[in-house]
């Protein structure tokens, strides 16, 4: 799937900010390491130095134009004289198969609070259905809402030790589609100008659960 001569973007994230995309090209690679030469930052086309373990999200398009990533660590390493970095070669369950058209759609249950434009609405405290870097879905219990109708959205995304990320977000509902009997509505809303730091901290969390319950899966 990775072979020698592909090419490969590595990004730097912090927080909830992607600090540094760069791509590089792979000169080797064995079972369990691929070797790669030093990246060049995508806007400035300065190579990039890392430091020693910096964790990295790697993506890649494969033979059949398929995009996969995965998360990692990078190490500096010389071989055959030659200056380079080191990441390890990724196990087939860590491995994210990555929508190209579409972005990642996973089922959560997470809070949110969906607050209208017209303040003589009462705004909408619920958790999520689902969730994806264009949007998301939450449960309703009554049709509150218009199609089309702006709102701000505040979510919550927790990451592994006890890190909450509060994104503050417009978005714009789409439709409301019948539960089952009892269980309300599911409201579809898409996410408007969503700045690009906020959408990449939604997409991560989506492929950190993905990852989580291919693991799980293993188990």
């Amino acid at each position: 799937m990775i072979t020698v001569g592909m090419k490969l973007t590595l990004e730097t994230v912090k927080g909830d900010q992607v600090e540094e995309k760069l791509h590089t090209k792979v000169v080797d690679l064995n079972r369990k390491r691929i070797y790669a030469d030093y990246p060049t930052n995508q806007s400035t086309g300065r190579t990039f130095y890392f430091l020693e373990n910096t964790k990295v999200r790697v993506s890649f398009i494969s033979d059949h134009d398929v995009v996969y990533m995965y998360y990692s660590e990078v190490k500096r390493k010389k071989k055959k004289g030659r200056s380079m970095i080191e990441i390890p070669f990724p196990k087939t369950e860590e491995l994210i198969k990555v929508q190209r058209r579409e972005y990642v759609r996973i089922e959560t249950n997470l809070d949110v609070a969906v607050y209208p434009l017209d303040e003589s609405k009462e705004e909408l405290i619920t958790h999520t259905l689902d969730l994806s870097g264009g949007g998301l879905a939450v449960r309703s219990m009554k049709q509150t809402f218009m199609p089309n109708e702006e709102v701000d959205l505040m979510l919550v995304l927790p990451f592994e030790a006890n890190d909450y990320v509060y994104l503050s977000v417009k978005g714009q509902t789409i439709r409301y589609s019948p539960l089952k009997e009892g269980e309300g509505y599911k409201l579809s809303i898409q996410f408007n100008s969503l700045e690009e730091h906020k959408r990449e901290t939604i997409i991560k969390y989506c492929f950190d659960r993905q990852l989580e319950r291919r693991r799980k899966l293993k188990i």
